[in-house]
């Protein structure tokens, strides 16, 4: 009888460029194969000789599915919408635009060459290379809607600025706490280990979002970590009035009762 090893263990083995939770997220979003069958349960034990491989078919990215869990949970439609996807990246979030119905989607990266080429080659697709999203002043078509998930910065003043880009409708972000931690935190890490530390880095994205004139309509948990391993979260946001302080404390304290960092 063949040796069995955990699922984990043999995807560590076969794909080292790939860290534990990234791993565990393409289990979960069913991207995992061994022996030519779909497999989703991470704790299964596989035989050491078995044939393993991943496949990203239904987005180019994880960051569709990313997206996709937004649009459910919020209710949003983007059929026939132009929409403008800010921090583009390899496009997850532009492929699960289209696939949801989007009529045109301006793909927006400070980055050169990052973008799937089925997306690139799309008629869909506006593809807007080496552009920093801030210094961009209008899109033709006009974007009727909004999505984003910006690296290496903060939100602060880029949601107003990507809001105005789409007429001020709504915008949905990924928010990614380890770019929201204030300045005067000199000893970060790079990941939000601490639930408490965690829950006042949200606060403090709240407070200047609202300096910004934006607000927060709702949020989730993003279903997949970031890629060393931060608790991300899914925002709906408008220049409409959001969720007071109060209720947004209390949906923190909700969405993370679960959750282990």
């Amino acid at each position: 009888m063949a040796k069995k090893i955990s699922l984990l263990q043999k995807l560590k083995e076969e794909y080292p460029q790939y860290n534990k939770d990234e791993l565990t997220a393409y289990v979960v979003c069913k991207n995992v194969y061994v022996n030519n069958e779909l497999v989703t349960n991470t704790k299964v034990k596989v035989d050491i000789d078995c044939k393993i491989e991943l496949s990203f078919g239904k987005f180019v990215s994880r960051g569709g599915f990313k997206l996709e869990k937004a649009l459910e949970s919020f209710n949003i439609d983007v059929k026939d919408k132009t929409v403008l996807d800010a921090g583009s990246s390899t496009g997850g979030f532009t492929d699960c635009l289209l696939q949801h119905g989007a009529k045109y989607v301006h793909s927006v990266d400070v980055g050169y060459n990052q973008l799937a080429w089925k997306l690139r080659v799309d008629e869909r697709v506006f593809v807007h290379e080496k552009q920093n999203i801030m210094l961009l002043e209008s899109l033709d078509p006009k974007p009727d809607f909004a999505v984003c998930d910006l690296s290496f910065r903060s939100i602060k003043n880029a949601a107003s600025h990507i809001l105005r880009l789409c007429g001020n409708t709504h915008l949905i972000c990924l928010i990614k706490p380890q770019f929201e931690v204030p300045k005067w935190k000199s000893d970060f890490s790079g990941v939000v280990d601490d639930m408490e530390f965690l829950k006042e880095v949200l606060d403090h994205v709240y407070d200047i979002l609202k300096e910004d004139g934006v607000y927060i309509q709702d949020l989730i948990i993003s279903p997949i970590k970031g890629r060393k391993g931060n608790i991300e979260f899914l925002s709906l946001l408008s220049k409409e009035k959001g969720i007071d302080k109060s209720e947004f404390i209390s949906k923190i304290n909700q969405l993370l009762s679960s959750v282990n960092v």
